[in-house]
């Protein structure tokens, strides 16, 4: 699983010098010590006292003292591993390797068919799911990477973590909407693990805990933070500033808020739980300053992810960055715009990057999905690069052609390396114009489009037990009780 980068040589690609990320690393604890973050959660208002911090509770403001969290990034491992329900695909956030997953939230999908937006549904879910399943180069799904609109808004947590389990074997990142329901998927995810003890040593969820901008933690992401570190499951943190609305509009200020909010959930979940799992995260955006409207696919994008890379290095954390586009279809635009807001923060070295769908995480598109895939393979047959030996030289098979006039088509050689050298793609239109018009002229989309629906036929993921699907039920029936009364 995941992608090496033994092609990369010497430094990892940087935006800033050691001495501006001790710049901004200062600037987060000033904002935090001097002017504080609001939390909406009386539990941890009160553990943030009994550690050491000024706290005025008639403004749900807390003022964190530098020492403490100088203290408590001292203590973080710089691993953290997130586990599917087949050991296979395991990601090991922190290994060297690039992971990908699927990002969060589109209230819409584009009919694959039609080529119109319109609301999703719970199959929709489902079947997206099985695509990301059978897809090798994304590794990780968003339970909501698509909101089905056709069950009960109080409800979503539990059917989407029910229709990801059945789809997938791969690691699901939880993104609560319900926080009655939090207990409730942590219990599925429990029985599916094998019990407490064996979700805690194999996690199969992540839960993705955001700050809400300007330096305000709500109640349900802190009742979710508080879930998850208890149990030592492992915490996404996340902070989404937009620069010139929920952050100043300079670069370096949006980085030095965005780092402040994200170091509060990680102090918050390390005084909770010192073992818990942390994965340094954020969506820092820019926006439409015309209309307000946020980008997902603005060349920014690229330099926020490389300056976040080098903060999250420095802390020795793993780290998590979305890529996007704002285009509303999937074309030439989609891909210009996800390459230049992917590939920067993969040359700078980030561990996971959240590939995001089209229209600014609007729409969820099947096709970009499949392109999206396409697209992170041949980014990975980059940072593979070029080996240097003796076998891959091949200086002695030069001189047997050389003097024999042969050709080197038909060697031993190029049959041992071919598919390693020289990436395929049966995605790409790569034939020859005649073959390509006499196949039906097919762009890269419809290809796309085309692909989906042979994942849709063909491909089965590994089910869940009869037994398991059985009490799945029963927890949604008795947490539909719990949420209604």
């Amino acid at each position: 699983m995941g992608f090496h980068r033994d092609g990369l040589k010497g430094n990892n690609l940087k935006v800033l010098s050691e001495g501006e990320v001790e710049i901004i690393h200062q600037s987060s604890l000033v904002l935090l010590e001097k002017i504080g973050m609001k939390i909406h959660d009386n539990e941890i208002l009160n553990l943030l006292k009994k550690s050491g911090c000024k706290v005025d509770f008639s403004t749900k403001i807390a003022f964190i003292p530098k020492k403490l969290i100088e203290n408590i990034l001292k203590e973080i491992p710089n691993q953290v591993k997130l586990c599917g329900r087949d050991i296979k695909q395991d990601i090991n956030l922190g290994d060297g390797k690039l992971y990908t997953r699927t990002t969060s939230g589109a209230p819409y999908i584009l009919d694959l068919d039609t080529q119109k937006q319109r609301k999703p549904t719970l199959e929709d879910l489902a079947q997206s799911v099985r695509i990301v399943d059978a897809l090798p180069n994304i590794h990780g799904v968003s339970m909501v990477h698509m909101v089905p609109m056709d069950i009960p808004v109080n409800l979503i947590d539990l059917y989407t973590a029910q229709a990801s389990f059945k789809n997938t074997t791969k690691h699901l990142f939880y993104v609560c909407h319900n926080e009655e329901l939090i207990e409730s998927v942590i219990e599925i995810a429990t029985l599916i693990a094998g019990g407490e003890d064996k979700l805690a040593s194999r996690p199969l969820l992540c839960g993705f805990c955001e700050a809400t901008s300007p330096l305000q933690l709500d109640h349900s992401q802190a009742k979710l933070l508080i879930n998850y570190t208890k149990r030592k499951l492992p915490v996404y943190t996340h902070s989404h500033p937009i620069a010139g609305l929920t952050s100043p509009v300079t670069l370096a200020g949006e980085i030095a808020q965005m780092n402040a909010e994200t170091l509060m959930v990680i102090l918050i979940a390390k005084l909770i739980n010192p073992g818990t799992p942390i994965i340094y995260g954020t969506s820092a955006s820019v926006p439409n300053m015309r209309t307000g409207s946020t980008f997902s696919g603005a060349p920014e994008i690229g330099l926020l992810g490389m300056a976040l890379v080098q903060l999250a290095k420095k802390y020795n954390l793993p780290c998590d960055m979305s890529c996007g586009t704002d285009s509303k279809i999937a074309d030439a635009q989609a891909s210009i715009e996800i390459i230049f807001t992917a590939l920067p923060p993969i040359l700078a070295g980030i561990d996971l990057l959240d590939i995001s769908t089209i229209d600014t995480k609007l729409t969820f598109s099947l096709e970009q999905l499949v392109i999206n895939n396409e697209i992170i393979g041949w980014i990975a047959r980059l940072l593979r690069g070029i080996i240097v030996d003796k076998e891959h030289l091949a200086i002695d098979l030069i001189r047997e052609v050389i003097h024999s006039g042969g050709s080197f088509i038909d060697k031993e050689h190029t049959v041992k390396y071919f598919k390693e050298e020289l990436l395929n793609s049966n995605l790409m239109n790569r034939e020859p114009r005649s073959e390509w018009e006499e196949n039906g002229s097919k762009t890269l989309q419809q290809k796309a489009q085309q692909k989906v629906k042979e994942i849709l036929k063909e491909h089965k993921p590994e089910s869940l037990s009869e037994d398991i699907q059985k009490e799945i039920d029963k927890i949604i029936l008795l947490a539909k009780k719990i949420v209604k009364q």
